[in-house]
């Protein structure tokens, strides 16, 4: 038994020390679009510098993943290739036969995005925004609010500036879903706010809309019914001990 339990402790001992050594060789294992991006320098390099650092990078989702293209390209020496092998490394990394699509648009955005964010793409491509960014009429991409490589979760009603002149009662309802219905809840949640500045009054901790409630006061709101259920929880339990 005793001998058991010692391979046992080796054999854990020496899948916790390789591992780390293999996931570390692979995030070391040169991929093509970065090198090559870095190597060019200037406006080529930017989308790299902007990756860096961002979720994506943190998860392993590198360029490929969503431009295509084959990164395993051998690259070697960049600096010492000929304009001819440069173009030809450039061919094979970027070619079309190895799934490149470039800069994805339209439903290729969509469908791209949707590998890693299904529920949150199908909830956008359904609402009135993003069926007006399919029918090519303005409406914004995912790229648009997230960023394409610095990505990042949009501060509402902030990144709406950039479209929307009035952004009040936008911090209330759900971008990602925006319905008729959304649209007739905004313009009540708006009259609202237009009496409340007009009286001088403050928003009120409990909104009458159930889109106006945001994260802190639903956390707010359950933290004090579990609280409240404790307290009942705890004098039944002090009634039922004086009985005994």
């Amino acid at each position: 038994m005793n001998n058991k339990k010692y391979v046992l402790m080796v054999f854990a001992a020496i899948v916790l020390f390789v591992y780390p050594l293999n996931v570390h060789a692979e995030s070391k294992k040169q991929n093509a679009c970065i090198t090559c991006h870095e190597f060019l320098g200037g406006a080529l390099a930017k989308p790299v510098l902007d990756w860096k650092g961002s979720i994506h990078q943190d998860n392993a989702v590198t360029c490929n993943y969503c431009h295509g293209g084959n990164a395993g390209v051998s690259l070697g020496d960049l600096s010492q290739l000929s304009q001819q092998q440069f173009a030809a490394k450039q061919a094979l990394a970027m070619s079309r036969s190895s799934g490149f699509i470039g800069i994805p648009t339209g439903q290729a955005m969509f469908d791209t995005c949707r590998k890693c964010h299904r529920e949150s793409v199908d909830r956008y491509a359904n609402s009135i925004m993003g069926k007006v960014y399919l029918d090519n009429k303005g409406g914004p991409s995912c790229a648009t609010c997230h960023n394409a490589h610095r990505n990042v979760i949009p501060a509402v009603p902030k990144v709406c500036e950039s479209c929307h002149k009035d952004t009040s009662g936008f911090d209330r309802i759900d971008p990602m879903n925006v319905t008729a219905v959304t649209i007739n809840t905004l313009s009540k949640i708006r009259i609202k706010i237009a009496e409340q500045k007009a009286r001088g009054d403050s928003p009120s901790l409990l909104p009458e809309f159930p889109e106006e409630l945001g994260a802190f006061q639903i956390g707010f709101v359950a933290f004090g019914a579990v609280f409240i259920l404790f307290i009942i929880g705890y004098i039944i339990y002090i009634i039922l001990e004086k009985r005994r």
